[in-house]
Formats: structure tokens, C-alpha cells, sequence
């Protein structure tokens, strides 16, 4: 294992065994003294939510002052423990060109499945591949994948594997020439066709998944992969991967998380795509699969690493990017925002004066609205640290994306906190569809009439289990933060300073996530 650059009390250790810590207080502190019920059922919790609340935001609280304590300013925090995978024998050989194609094969076969089980498949969509594949397997497994264990989608992305497949091919047809064109992509449009690709995801899921049945989800896949093809064709598949895929954006900030990381020497870095942006000045790039690729075997890392500390590496943030992680956390909060009671009363005061697209027009204002909320707060949050920290330098912009990647445990927490019943319970589905793959009555291995078992998790499970993963994520978020003013600011004071209005951030936030989660399933 290499050796670890940062100083040796390694505080985010001490932040993440304090967390662990004082979830085993509250658990204890809060008895598990409610019945479990079926998620049809209204569930009491066992003590009053405000002391649920409080005991959240002392937590954060806590966190703060063992950050202080711990974390010096003008320390770089820019190494940590990491043990290359490569080495072990197994891990080689899952890492095979054999193994590796033939993962990329299997989703491309997938994808196409999914596309014509969508156009052809029954109309309803319990019974149609597309519905479960795209919400319950694509968006909440992968991502629940992603954060824990790694950027699985580097490698499976169909699109990315399509192209590929297609290259390799139309360079030996042709003798060794160019599939795609490798047009200079536009600087000043940037990442912002991902981001909007991003934003009519978070449309489709929180706002049209109701209206938008299996033969527009199938459609929709139609166009998203003509899109892609025409993108890669024209400026190359790891210009537009990195610009204009709104997926490979995203679950690359999530893969910051993660346990595990790919890292490659900085020499190819301004040879790809991102020309030595991927590695900023680091000693070595990580993260960068393109230049992990380019690499000669021996040069590659496939590390284990502590969870979080990726995020530490800020590389190139711009103001896109600022934007892009708002979104990712503004849409999982609304996803559960509009499930509550009161957004229900909300919703119905528009359905009342517009009974056909009521509904509708309410969760598209909560879904583009609740972005603009959030991140007026953070830029506010961003001016107070500039302020209080008492220096002119950085200004309110540079701390924006500084400290931008701080709120993505918050997050990838709230994700967690709330897809696990929804992965659990809707992910049967495919025990379904494994024999009646396109809802046509077959059943291919005695699973058609298989029945969901809504109550495979019981409330009170799902109700601790939130208070876990947020207060974690929010424990998470104030370390990142921390590491990041003792980079920005010479002295303990300053750093310290400018982290009071974070703390404030992250307690109002960790009060409204508890307050979010806890309506569906007590009401």
C-alpha cells in the first residue's frame, strides 16, 4: 500500500469512525420500539421527528468541531491509502480484454433489448422491460453501484461500446482510417449539452414518468442514441462522452465516492480529450479512463481507496459543473419532496384549476424551481464564507466551485436514503420479466405470476436506515469542506471562519432531508 501524503492522524478516518460512532449512540439512544408494517401503512415513529431532527444536526455539529480539531490549514490532504487491485491474480483477469468485451457486448445486447421491448413489448408498463430497466436498474442500481464501488458505466456505457465496436471495425474494412470526423468541439458550449441532457432526465423521472408510457420511453432511447452517434461521428467519441453524455458526467461525479479509482501517469493527459485538464497539475491522473486506456499495462492503477476521499481532487471546476452537481442534488429532493403530503395539497391546488395538466405543471415547477432555491443558497452560503473570512481572495465565484463538490455526499445520502425500497421492491419486477420479457404472456421459467413482496423492508428499517445514510452524507460533506478552506486559507482562523456559514448549510439541510423523508412513511 502506498504511503499516505497527508498527515498521519488522518482526519478523515477520525471523522468517518465518529460518524460510525454516533449512529451507534442514537441507535441506541432511540429504541426500535414500533412494529414493522408494510410500506402501505402508516408507521409512528417512536419518538417525536424534532428530537430525531436535533439529534441530526448535533451529529453535523460534532462533525464540525472533530474537523477543527483535527484538520490543519496549509496541509494539502492531497494523498491517501490506496492498494492496486491490478495486483491480485483475480483482478487481472476480470480486467481481460476477454472479460471486459464481453461485458460491453452483453450491454449493447441489453440496450437493444430494452429499445425493442419498449416499441414492441406490451403497452402496460409493470409488464414492459423499458420502465424497470431505465428508472430502477439504470438510474438507481447503477448509481447505488457507482458511489459504493467504482465508474462501472466507463466501461458498459452502450453507446460508448456501440461506437467502439464500429470503429475497430471501420478501421480494418478501410485499412486504417477514421470513423468519425474529430471536428473541434465548440470551448464555449463546454459540458452544457450534458447538463441539459441531465435536466430532461430529471423531467422524464420526477415530473413525465407517469405520462410517459413504455413506447415514448422507447422512442426516447431511439433519439438519445442517434443523438450520441451523430455527436461521436462528428467530434469523437471521448470529446462528446465528455461533453455532451449527460450519464458519463454524472456517474463520474458519483464514482468520486467510491472505494476504488483508475490512475495512469500524467504523460498521455495532453493527448485526450480533455487536454490536461483531466489531471490539473496532479502528479498523476485518476480518473481519467481515457488516459487509464491509452496506458501501457504496467503503468495502470486499479486502486482501493478510503470513500470520499476522491472528491478531495477538484481538477477543473467550472461554473457548469457547479451547476450540473446542483441539479443531481436539487432533483433527488424533489423526488422525494413530491411524494410528501403537502406536495400532494400543492399539486391538487392545480389540478383543480387545470384538471387534465394540473398535476404536471406543479412538479415542473418544483423539479426546475428547487435548482434555483438551491443554488441561490449555496451562492449565498459562498458570500458569507468570503466575507466572514476577512480576505478579498477568493471571491464568492472561485469559492462556488471550490467547495462545489462538498454537497455531493449530501447527494448520493439523500439517493440512498430514498431509492433503497424503491430498488428493492421494484427490482422483483425483473424475476418477472426474466419469463415474460416483453408482456406477451410467456412464461419461460415458471416466474411470470411471481408476486411483488411490497413488504420486503419494513418502515422502521427504512426510516433508521435514512437517518444513517443522510447524517453520514452530511458528515461527509462537512470533512470535504473542511479540507478544502485549509487549502484556500493560510491560517486556522480563516479556514475555520469562513466554515461557520457551511455548518449552517449543512445543519438546515440535514433538518429538511430527516423532515422529507420521515411524511411518506409516517403519513
Amino acid at each position: 500500500m502506498d504511503r499516505c501524503l497527508m498527515d498521519r492522524r488522518s482526519a478523515h478516518i477520525l471523522l468517518i469512525v465518529s460518524a460510525a460512532a454516533l449512529v451507534a449512540v442514537l441507535a441506541a439512544a432511540f429504541p426500535l420500539a414500533a412494529n414493522a408494517h408494510g410500506f402501505g401503512e402508516r408507521y409512528d415513529l417512536p419518538l417525536p421527528l424534532s428530537l430525531f431532527v436535533i439529534a441530526g444536526a448535533a451529529a453535523v455539529v460534532l462533525s464540525f468541531v472533530v474537523a477543527a480539531v483535527f484538520l490543519r490549514a496549509g496541509t494539502a490532504h492531497a494523498g491517501y491509502p490506496r492498494y492496486n487491485l491490478l495486483r491480485l491474480a483475480p483482478v487481472r483477469w476480470l480486467a481481460s480484454p476477454p472479460i471486459t468485451s464481453t461485458l460491453k457486448t452483453l450491454s449493447v445486447a441489453l440496450t437493444a433489448y430494452v429499445i425493442v421491448g419498449a416499441l414492441i413489448g406490451s403497452e402496460r408498463a409493470a409488464l414492459n422491460p423499458a420502465p424497470a430497466a431505465i428508472y430502477v436498474a439504470f438510474w438507481v442500481g447503477l448509481s447505488f453501484f457507482t458511489a459504493l464501488f467504482g465508474n462501472l458505466w466507463a466501461l458498459v456505457n452502450p453507446w460508448k461500446a456501440t461506437w467502439g465496436f464500429l470503429e475497430r471495425a471501420f478501421e480494418t474494412v478501410s485499412g486504417g482510417g477514421r470513423l468519425s470526423l474529430h471536428r473541434r468541439y465548440p470551448a464555449r458550449i463546454g459540458p452544457w449539452p450534458a447538463v441539459l441532457v441531465f435536466v430532461g432526465f430529471a423531467i422524464l423521472e420526477t415530473v413525465a414518468a407517469d405520462a410517459a408510457g413504455p413506447r415514448a420511453l422507447g422512442w426516447i432511447l431511439v433519439l438519445y442514441s442517434l443523438y450520441n452517434f451523430v455527436g461521436m461521428y462528428v467530434y469523437g467519441r471521448e470529446v462528446w462522452l465528455r461533453n455532451a453524455e449527460g450519464f458519463t458526467v454524472v456517474y463520474g461525479f458519483m464514482s468520486r465516492f467510491s472505494v476504488t479509482e483508475v490512475r495512469s501517469p500524467t504523460s498521455r493527459c495532453r493527448r485526450c480529450s480533455s487536454n490536461g485538464r483531466c489531471s490539473a497539475g496532479e502528479t498523476d491522473c485518476v480518473d481519467c479512463y481515457e488516459c487509464y486506456a491509452a496506458a501501457s499495462p504496467p503503468q495502470r492503477q486499479f486502486n482501493l481507496r478510503p470513500p470520499c476521499v476522491g472528491l478531495n481532487r477538484l481538477g477543473v471546476v467550472t461554473l457548469t459543473v457547479v451547476f450540473h452537481v446542483i441539479l443531481l442534488l436539487s432533483t433527488v429532493s424533489f423526488d422525494g419532496l413530491s411524494a410528501t403530503p403537502e406536495w400532494l395539497v400543492f399539486t391538487g391546488q392545480f389540478l383543480l384549476q387545470f384538471p387534465l395538466y394540473g398535476g404536471y405543471v406543479a412538479n415542473l415547477i418544483g423539479a426546475l424551481g428547487l435548482p434555483v432555491v438551491f443554488g441561490l443558497l449555496f451562492a449565498l452560503t459562498c458570500a458569507a464564507m468570503a466575507a466572514l473570512s476577512g480576505q478579498a481572495e477568493p471571491d464568492t465565484g472561485q469559492l462556488l466551485r471550490r467547495f462545489t463538490f462538498s454537497l455531493l455526499p449530501i447527494a448520493l445520502a439523500y439517493h440512498f436514503a430514498h431509492f433503497l425500497g424503491f430498488l428493492l421492491i421494484n427490482g422483483q419486477r425483473f424475476i418477472v420479466l426474466a419469463s415474460d420479457p416483453f408482456g406477451w404472456g410467456w412464461d419461460l421459467f415458471g416466474t411470470a405470476d411471481a408476486i411483488i413482496n411490497i413488504g420486503i423492508l419494513s418502515p422502521v428499517f427504512i426510516w433508521y436506515f435514512s437517518i444513517l445514510a443522510i447524517v453520514v452524507g452530511h458528515i461527509a460533506g462537512v470533512y470535504l469542506a473542511h479540507v478544502q478552506a485549509t487549502r484556500t486559507y493560510p491560517t486556522r482562523r480563516g479556514a475555520l471562519l469562513s466554515q461557520a456559514p457551511m455548518l449552517v448549510l449543512m445543519v438546515c439541510y440535514t433538518c429538511a432531508s430527516l423532515w422529507i423523508i420521515s411524511r411518506p412513511i409516517s403519513e
